[in-house]
């Protein structure tokens, strides 16, 4: 791999940033250089993308000219857009791309665009505007640096995914923010895709705690990891060992930790989960210093934890540690007033996302979304809306767009005798799937559980999918 060239220019033009040039034509990065440094730049020169991805993981770059052909071929520019879609980071940190091209094209150009360069020239280029270009574009990076560096430290704006329309969320509102700025432990109840993890976000940035919010989903922690995920390990505490590692507790000191569908504890990990809740103090895996717990905690679940306790799987005990405040969100369907503020929030956001024209919600499409009975909630309406942009080529996403179906309908008809519950639940998994064409994550939304619930169920019953 051929290794980066660094030139230099006189030191009174360091201030205007670094200047990354990559071309495997020597002619081509030595005219670049020439006109660069005569106007003041530092420039460095790499003939590969290897080393001009090494060069950008090792040292501060302010702009990169980037050709957009190699060693593949030389007129798709795919190599090019292949290394902006892994690099091209919009932010103040990150540097600017401008892709340059022998072969230019309106498509090349927009596609590049689309993959996070901030402009294009074509090659042989007008020294003038390409000094232009650069002067511009360094001037604006610089501009968006001194602006995230002067910004005051404020409140963090809620996520728009939570709106508060319906009778139903402005009295949950004022209960949140009545209890955020306690130190209370709380417990959020509510089925699968209410947005609990939003509320969670919502109940950290109202808390005005100095730390971050580190969020857990325990149903993913097996019993062997649940120490070392939760309190962290010291090296040489078990084979892998290596060195040190801080656990979760330990990243949310001063801020709060959110453990998602805490009712898939194991009766073990309940346990070890009360003795710090009961006296705030843990050890490391592997250490003998034990560790005050300085943390909010909100717990979240989609489980009927009365039920669970009366059977004996959850512990009362370390309920009642949890929810010193419990809240419970209420699903989609009781809250209509929403249905349509979300779904066209959704839109512009994925709109945005994707980079896409945003569409508008016919009159169709508005009453599809309000018949509709919403057993994912606001997960479900989210994936939806996200499709409708994909998909949609036209100004307006219709009814015939959405892959919504009315409440009594299902593919196969319904259950006319009766089953055991295995059967039933075999029966609804599978018509879950081919609903979703066997997207797991979908039919997971679908039947109101998560995703990995809906694994374990198909592990059991060995159903399988036609997806890898």
């Amino acid at each position: 791999m051929r290794k980066c060239r660094r030139t230099s220019a006189p030191a009174r033009y360091t201030m205007q940033g670094t200047l990354l040039i990559v071309d495997d034509k020597a002619d081509i990065r030595l005219s670049l250089h020439l006109l660069l440094k005569n106007s003041g730049f530092n420039t460095l020169q790499c003939s590969s993308l290897s080393a001009a991805a090494q060069t950008l993981a090792q040292q501060p770059i302010d702009l990169v000219l980037l050709d957009m052909n190699y060693e593949l071929d030389t007129t798709s520019g795919q190599e090019g857009l292949n290394f902006l879609s892994e690099h091209a980071a919009r932010g103040p940190s990150s540097p600017a791309f401008i892709a340059m091209t022998a072969w230019s094209s309106v498509t090349l150009a927009v596609e590049a665009m689309q993959r996070g360069a901030v402009d294009f020239f074509a090659k042989p280029w007008d020294n003038h505007a390409v000094l232009m270009m650069v002067k511009k574009h360094l001037g604006l990076r610089h501009m968006a640096k001194a602006r995230h560096n002067a910004a005051p430290a404020s409140k963090p704006t809620p996520d728009k995914a939570l709106l508060w329309l319906s009778p139903q969320m402005q009295t949950l509102k004022k209960q949140l923010d009545r209890v955020a700025p306690t130190g209370a432990n709380i417990l959020l109840r509510g089925e699968n895709g209410t947005g609990k993890s939003h509320i969670a976000q919502y109940l950290h940035q109202q808390s005005a705690r100095a730390g971050g919010l580190v969020s857990v989903n325990m149903a993913a922690i097996p019993d062997s990891l649940f120490e070392s995920e939760l309190f962290g390990h010291v090296k040489g505490a078990f084979t892998d060992a290596r060195q040190d590692r801080e656990g979760r507790f330990s990243q949310a000191s001063g801020g709060t930790l959110f453990l998602d569908e805490i009712a898939t504890l194991s009766e073990s990990q309940q346990a070890k989960l009360l003795r710090v809740l009961e006296s705030g103090e843990y050890e490391p895996v592997g250490s003998d210093k034990t560790r005050h717990a300085e943390c909010r905690l909100i717990s979240a679940t989609n489980a009927d934890l009365d039920t669970l306790q009366t059977q004996g799987v959850f512990r009362q005990d370390l309920y009642f540690r949890l929810n010193t405040i419990e809240l419970t969100l209420p699903p989609l369907r009781q809250r209509s007033d929403e249905i349509i503020p979300l779904a066209r929030h959704f839109i512009s956001a994925h709109a945005k996302r994707y980079e896409l024209p945003e569409p508008v919600l016919s009159a169709c499409a508005c009453s599809a979304l309000q018949a509709y009975h919403w057993p994912g909630n606001v997960r479900e309406l989210s994936h939806i809306m996200e499709r409708a942009v994909l998909m949609c080529d036209e100004p307006e996403i219709t009814a015939a767009q959405l892959p919504i179906k009315p409440e009594n309908t299902a593919p196969d008809g319904p259950i006319s005798e009766l089953v055991t519950l295995e059967q039933a639940e075999q029966k609804l998994i599978k018509m879950a799937l081919s609903q979703c064409l066997d997207n797991v994550e979908e039919a997971s939304v679908l039947l109101g559980i998560s995703k990995s619930a809906l694994y374990r169920r198909m592990d059991k019953f060995n159903i399988k999918t036609r997806q890898p």
